[in-house]
C-alpha cells in the first residue's frame, strides 16, 4: 500500500495532516512526529524505520528560525531517500502556468495568479492571493489573507503575517520578516524585520 507520510512536528504538522487527510480521503496518510533534543536537533530514528520506496513524503515545521529548520528537516528527508511532494488543494484556485515546487503547501481558498511562481518549501495558508507574474523564492511562510500583488519579488525565507498586503512590482529582500498589518509599497531591503512590537522596522541587513 502506498502512503502519504506528514514528517514533523508542532501545531503545523497537525495541520498539513487534517489537510492531507480532508483533501485526499483515498489516500493512506500516516503523521510521522520527528522530534528535538535541547540543541534543536532532529531524531531522524523514526524515519530510518520507513522504506522511501513505500510511498511519498511531505514535511511540515513551521517559521521558527526564519524557516531554517523546516528547511534542515526537508533536506534531511531527502538525504534518506524520500520523495517529496506539494500539497495543493482542491479548494485553491491556480491559474495556468504557475510553477510549484516540492514541499509546498496551497491551502484551501488562495487564488495564485497566471505565469506566477512558489518555489520550494514555502507554505501559503488559506485565503491567500498572488497576483499574476510573482515570484516565491525557497522556503517563504505566508500567513492567512496576505494580498500579494502582481509582478512582485519575493526573496527566500520570508515570513509575511496575517493583514499583509503588498503593492504591484515591489522587490521584499531574502529573510524579511513583514508583521505589520499594513500594506507596503515601497521596495525593502534584505533581512529587514517589521516586528509589531516595535514602532520601527529592525534592519539587520549588511551594507
Amino acid at each position: 500500500m502506498v502512503c502519504k507520510w506528514i514528517i514533523g512536528a508542532g501545531e503545523f504538522l497537525d495541520i498539513a495532516f487534517e489537510a492531507w487527510q480532508r483533501a485526499f480521503p483515498e489516500i493512506t496518510v500516516k503523521k510521522i512526529i520527528v522530534p528535538q533534543n535541547s540543541k534543536y536537533e532532529f531524531d531522524l530514528s523514526t524515519l530510518q524505520t520507513l522504506s522511501p520506496s513505500d510511498g511519498s513524503a511531505f514535511v511540515a515545521f513551521d517559521e521558527r528560525f526564519g524557516n531554517f529548520k523546516r528547511m534542515e528537516l526537508m533536506s534531511a528527508v531527502i538525504q534518506l531517500g524520500f520523495k517529496l511532494d506539494s500539497f495543493i488543494s482542491p479548494r485553491a484556485i491556480i491559474a495556468s502556468n504557475v510553477k510549484i515546487g516540492p514541499n509546498t503547501l496551497i491551502s484551501d481558498g488562495t487564488i495564485i495568479g497566471y505565469g506566477s511562481s512558489i518555489e520550494y518549501n514555502s507554505v501559503l495558508m488559506p485565503g491567500v492571493q498572488i497576483g499574476s507574474g510573482t515570484q516565491v523564492r525557497p522556503s517563504c511562510w505566508i500567513e492567512a489573507g496576505v494580498l500579494i500583488g502582481n509582478n512582485v519579488k519575493i526573496g527566500a525565507h520570508c515570513t509575511f503575517r496575517t493583514g499583509v498586503s503588498i503593492r504591484h512590482g515591489l522587490d521584499i529582500g531574502r529573510y524579511c520578516e513583514l508583521g505589520w498589518p499594513q500594506c507596503y509599497e515601497k521596495n525593502i531591503a534584505p533581512k529587514t524585520i517589521f516586528d509589531s512590537r516595535y514602532d520601527a522596522p529592525i534592519y539587520t541587513y549588511q551594507n
